[in-house]
């Protein structure tokens, strides 16, 4: 990707950070598409926080801020909504009144039949044709990346 630079500037179309850009928008779109036309109004920002409270249910907000890269304010909102819509609840920590935790309705837990293979054939249509080994190696330099960038 060192090839983006040429000549004094930048050769866009070689350069990753317009390609993830590309790429995240893509599927966030595809997403948001494909939840819809299956019957439910869930952003992918939402879908984030869902995942994360199927794979581990009852969490703070401040942890669902840490591991879905939102800031607080942020999570406030989408929290708010997923709430409105009946899919979350949020309930004071009986060990720490300031701590809110947030855990799925029924409705919530639910979604994840519903939503689950949609998100599963948008990837499918994602990575149509990598390798495995192909898709491991981006995920690993990813992954470097955002460490290099967050250090």
């Amino acid at each position: 990707m060192k090839d983006q630079f040429k000549d004094g500037g930048i050769v866009l179309d070689n350069a990753i950070g317009f390609w993830v850009h590309r790429v995240y928008q893509a599927s966030r779109n595809e997403l948001f598409r494909g939840f819809r036309e299956a019957g439910a109004s869930v952003t992918p920002e939402q879908w984030a926080i869902l995942v994360r409270l199927w794979e581990s249910d009852g969490q703070t907000q401040t942890a669902l801020s840490d591991s879905t890269f939102r800031d607080k304010p942020t999570m406030s909102r989408i929290l708010d909504v997923l709430e409105r819509d009946g899919l979350v609840s949020r309930r004071d920590d009986p060990a720490d009144g300031r701590v809110r935790i947030v855990v799925l309705t029924r409705q919530g837990r639910e979604l994840r039949r519903k939503l689950v293979p949609v998100a599963e054939r948008i990837v499918g249509r994602m990575v149509a044709g990598i390798a495995d080994h192909e898709l491991e190696t981006t995920r690993a330099a990813l992954k470097i990346m955002f460490a290099n960038l967050t250090l």
